[in-house]
C-alpha cells in the first residue's frame, strides 16, 4: 500500500515539472515551444493566466483587460495548468489613459515592465491637464476593481 502512495507521489510530481503545452491564436502568438507566450486556464477554473515571457506570467483581472490584451478565443484551455517561471500577480494595463468606473480620477500608465520599477502611473490632476497629455477622448473605463498599479512604480501626479 504504502508503495503506491510513493509512486502516486512521484507521478503527480514528474507532472507538475512539465511545461505548459504551445498555443495557437490568431493574434500573432502562433505555434510556440511550451512556455511561450499565450493565455491559459484550467478547465475547472475561470483564472485566465497570461505566459508573457518565457519565465513570467501573470493573471488576468477581469473580462476588460483580457479584451485589451487578447481576445477569450486566444484562451488555452488545459486539464492541469503548467506554466514557467514566476507568478508576477496581476497583469500590467496596457498603455493609455484610465479611470476606475468607480472613481473621478483619470491615470497614464507609460512604459513597460513588471515590477515595482515597472512603467509609470500617473494621476492626472485636471480636465485640461488630460487635454495637453492628448487623452481628452481616449480615456478607457475599466472595472472599479482594476488594479491599474499592477506592474508598475507608485502612483504620482502626472
Amino acid at each position: 500500500m504504502r508503495r503506491v502512495t510513493v509512486l502516486a507521489a512521484i507521478a503527480s510530481f514528474a507532472a507538475c515539472a512539465v511545461p505548459a503545452v504551445a498555443q495557437y491564436s490568431s493574434n500573432g502568438y502562433g505555434n510556440r515551444p511550451a512556455g511561450a507566450e499565450g493565455f491559459y486556464r484550467e478547465k475547472r477554473d475561470r483564472t485566465v493566466y497570461y505566459q508573457y515571457e518565457r519565465n513570467r506570467y501573470c493573471g488576468v483581472q477581469n473580462e476588460a483587460q483580457m479584451n485589451m490584451l487578447g481576445s477569450f478565443k486566444d484562451v488555452r484551455i488545459v486539464d492541469r495548468l503548467r506554466l514557467n517561471g514566476r507568478n508576477t500577480g496581476g497583469c500590467s494595463w496596457p498603455n493609455g489613459f484610465y479611470r476606475r468606473d468607480n472613481g473621478a480620477a483619470v491615470y497614464l500608465l507609460e512604459g513597460y515592465g513588471n515590477g515595482q520599477d515597472g512603467g509609470r502611473i500617473c494621476e492626472i490632476a485636471t480636465p485640461q491637464q488630460l487635454r495637453q497629455l492628448g487623452g481628452n477622448k481616449r480615456v478607457k473605463v475599466v472595472p472599479g476593481n482594476s488594479n491599474l498599479e499592477a506592474g508598475r512604480s507608485r502612483v504620482r501626479p502626472c
